[in-house]
C-alpha cells in the first residue's frame, strides 16, 4: 500500500473526528431540549428543591458546552457515564446487550451477501432475460416493504404455522450451545437481510453488466479465454468495488433496521436497549449509543473503501 494511499486514509480518518463531535454534540443538546434528567432521577413525585439539588449533583447547572466538554473527556478515558435508570456504567450496560445485535448483525449481513453474490452473478451474466427481470422486480418489493413486516410475516408463516423456529427471545450459547442458538436468530437475520441482499443483488448485477460490455472482456474472449476465466479472472473482481461501497454505506441501515427487529422478535439487544433508553429518557445511555452508532458507520465505510482500493486498480490510481 503506497504512501499517497496511506496518506488519503489518514485524512479520512481525521475527517471523521469533527463529524463525530458534531453528531454527539447535537445529540446532547436535543436530549436537553425534549427533557431534563434531574426531573427524571429525582422522579415524578420529587419537589423543585430536591430536582434541583440532583441538577447540582449531576452537575447539570452547568452550560451546556462545559456538560458536553466534560462527558467528551470522560469518553477519551472509556467511561460513557452512568445509567440514570440501571444504576450503572454505560459501558457496561453496551457490553451487556452488544452481543445479540452483533451476531445478528453479522449473521444477517452475511446471509445478504451470499445471497446477493449468487443472483447478481446469475442475472449479470445473462441480463435482461426472463429470471433477470422477474429477480429485479422481486428485489424493488424486498426493498420497499419494512423489515418489521417481513419479521411478522416470518413469524406467522415460519413459528406458528410451520413451527420451525423459535417466535421470538434470544439464548446465549453457554445456555442451549450454538445450534439452539442459531435457531433463535434465523428469522430476525432474514428480516433484517432481505432489503440488504436486495440492495445489493441489484448493484452486483449493473457491475456485471457494465464490466461484461468492456473492451478487456472482448479482448479476453478474442484470446480464447473460457468463461469461468473470464469471469474468476477479471470481471468478478472489478465488480466487487461498488457492492462493497454498498455494503459500507448499508451498516447505517443494519444499525436501524435492528431496532425495530429487535422489538419484533423481543431479543435483548442493542436495539432494545435504544428503545428503552430514548422511551425512559436515560439520556447517558442515549448518548454512548449514539456514539458507538457513529463510531460503527464511519469505521465501516472507512473499511470498505480500503477493501475498493485493494479490488479496483483504477480507484488506487486515482488515489
Amino acid at each position: 500500500m503506497g504512501p499517497l494511499i496511506l496518506r488519503k486514509i489518514g485524512l479520512r480518518a481525521l475527517s471523521a473526528i469533527p463529524i463525530l463531535l458534531a453528531v454527539t454534540f447535537g445529540t446532547y443538546v436535543m436530549l436537553f431540549a425534549i427533557g431534563d434528567p434531574a426531573s427524571v432521577v429525582a422522579g415524578e413525585g420529587a419537589t423543585p428543591e430536591q430536582v434541583e439539588e440532583v441538577r447540582q449533583r449531576l452537575g447539570l447547572d452547568r452550560p451546556i458546552v462545559l456538560q458536553y466538554l466534560a462527558w467528551l473527556g470522560n469518553v477519551l478515558q472509556g467511561n460513557l457515564g452512568e445509567s440514570l435508570h440501571h444504576k450503572g456504567a454505560v459501558t457496561a450496560l453496551l457490553a451487556q446487550h452488544m452481543p445479540p445485535t452483533l451476531l445478528l448483525s453479522l449473521l444477517a449481513l452475511l446471509l445478504a451477501t451470499v445471497s446477493a453474490v449468487a443472483m447478481g452473478t446469475a442475472v449479470g451474466m445473462r441480463p435482461d432475460g426472463l429470471v433477470d427481470r422477474g429477480l429485479r422486480g422481486l428485489s424493488l418489493l424486498g426493498i420497499a416493504v419494512p423489515n418489521f413486516l417481513v419479521g411478522l410475516l416470518l413469524v406467522l408463516a415460519f413459528a406458528i404455522w410451520l413451527p420451525w423456529f423459535p417466535a421470538g427471545g434470544y439464548r446465549t450459547p453457554a445456555e442451549v450451545g450454538v445450534g439452539p442458538m442459531l435457531s433463535y436468530l434465523v428469522l430476525p437475520a432474514i428480516a433484517l437481510g432481505i432489503s440488504l441482499m436486495c440492495q445489493q443483488m441489484r448493484t452486483f448485477r449493473a457491475s456485471l453488466v457494465r464490466e461484461y460490455r468492456a473492451d478487456y472482456v472482448r479482448t479476453a474472449r478474442m484470446k480464447g479465454a473460457s468463461e469461468r476465466s473470464v469471469f474468476f479472472g477479471h470481471v468478478s473482481r472489478n465488480a466487487s468495488g461498488p457492492l462493497v461501497t454498498v455494503i459500507g454505506l448499508e451498516i447505517g441501515v443494519l444499525i436501524t433496521g435492528a431496532l425495530l427487529v429487535e422489538a419484533v422478535f423481543a431479543i435483548p439487544g442493542i436495539g432494545t436497549l435504544t428503545l428503552e433508553s430514548v422511551r425512559g429518557q436515560d439520556f447517558p445511555v442515549v448518548q454512548g449509543l449514539v456514539a458507538l452508532f457513529a463510531a460503527v458507520v464511519m469505521a465501516a465505510n472507512l473499511v470498505a473503501d480500503l477493501v475498493v482500493l485493494w479490488l479496483d486498480p483504477a480507484a488506487r490510481a486515482k488515489a
